[in-house]
């Protein structure tokens, strides 16, 4: 491999694409994908950021590349987006490294590296002439807000035969195979209290900060927050974001909240938001003014995936650690509790393993990649592409 796919990689870092607005990451990789010889009449958007929540600039980018039509379809993805604290970083090279050069950003490696490496599947494709199995090449949006775009995915633009194995580009260790990754579900929570002075009469208020505040105590207390394990099950819980209130002098009477719980069960899952949602009517049953007067809460779902597990018999598995053993990369299969586009992918009928691309410290400001890493993830990429 040559390093036009380093190259690649610092001209993405560079470009701020926080979910929702990934427009100028997508036009970028479409400049990048003609340079690499896949024709304007191969690529196309779908619409998935009318079905987003957040709404949004575009949709995934998808890219077909059909071949001779002979054998099953892969689909290569990755995604586009980055977290927002990575907007304005400036990615410098030291040694074998690429880090932020603006303190206090993170990098936006995750998922930049995966776009470059599936830009190398495409150079892979093109330099075959057309004398490959088909593929579909699809760069996803808004990935960091619970897997979106995968989630809106147009499947039918991606293809006949429809993919029947998928390969997605996005983590750290290239030795790691994940193919068991845990599901998560997001919620809402608005709590609703009662307005005061909080000079004048702070007795007649019922704030919302004390609401969540009971809530939240009880739930770390008896173990419903953060890691949990209980004996009849696994998983996490947390809080995201929490905004409420108008001023200092105004008893709080509203907040709104976002939180998920993570497991591999999804009974288990269903269990850790019942406590919470059990948590939260009671902070609001107890909470009341000096005149007995209390407030309430509501819950509303948010972006939600499954969990799943891939068996080694799975082609996409199968053909993984063929490539890696062929090119001397030991590939361990893992399991991630961190939420991957493959949730998607494989709930749409595309089972997908996901491959690291170097990726370190992700989003944080201490942030890194592994440029010996990302140089092999690239090479098993191409070889994936090609293996027959």
């Amino acid at each position: 491999m040559s390093d036009l796919a380093v190259k690649q990689l610092l001209e993405l870092l560079a470009i701020p694409g926080p979910p929702g607005k990934e427009q100028l990451v997508a036009e970028r990789i479409q400049a990048m994908l003609r340079e690499a010889g896949v024709p304007d009449s191969a690529m196309g958007f779908d619409r998935a950021q009318d079905r987003s929540e957040y709404g949004g600039e575009t949709g995934n980018l998808i890219v077909r590349l059909d071949g001779n039509g002979r054998g099953a379809r892969r689909l290569f993805s990755c995604h586009m987006d980055t977290v927002p604290n990575a907007a304005g970083t400036r990615p410098v090279v030291e040694s074998e490294r690429v880090v932020s050069g603006v303190a206090g950003k993170a990098l936006g490696g995750d998922n930049r590296t995966g776009c470059a490496a599936v830009l190398e599947v495409a150079r892979a494709l093109s330099a075959r002439k057309g004398d490959h199995a088909p593929a579909t090449l699809v760069f996803l949006i808004q990935e960091e807000v619970g897997l979106v775009g995968a989630r809106g995915l147009d499947l039918q633009r991606l293809g006949a035969p429809f993919p029947s194995l998928g390969f997605n580009f996005d983590g750290g260790k290239v030795d790691e195979l994940v193919t068991a990754v845990i599901g998560t579900r997001r919620f809402t929570i608005e709590l609703t209290g009662r307005e005061a002075h909080a000079g004048a009469h702070p007795e007649e208020g019922v704030s919302c900060a004390i609401v969540a505040a009971r809530a939240l105590s009880e739930l770390h207390a008896n173990g419903w927050h953060g890691p949990i394990e209980k004996p009849d099950g696994r998983g996490s819980a947390n809080v995201g974001i929490q905004n409420g209130g108008q001023g200092s002098n105004v008893v709080m009477p509203r907040m709104s909240i976002l939180a998920e719980a993570r497991s591999h069960d999804p009974i288990f899952r269903r269990r850790i938001v019942a406590a919470w949602e059990d948590a939260f009517r009671r902070a609001a049953a107890e909470t009341r003014n000096a005149r007995g007067d209390g407030g309430s809460v509501a819950f509303g779902p948010g972006p939600a995936y499954e969990a799943f597990v891939l068996s080694e018999r799975e082609p996409a598995v199968r053909l993984a650690l063929r490539a890696a053993e062929e090119l001397k990369v030991p590939l361990k299969r893992v399991s991630n509790n961190g939420g991957m586009d493959a949730n998607w992918l494989t709930a749409h009928g595309i089972p997908t393993v996901t491959l690291g691309v170097g990726q370190r410290n992700v989003h944080k400001p201490d942030e890194w990649i592994d440029l010996p890493e990302f140089r092999r993830a690239c090479a098993l990429a191409s070889r994936l592409a090609t293996f027959s």
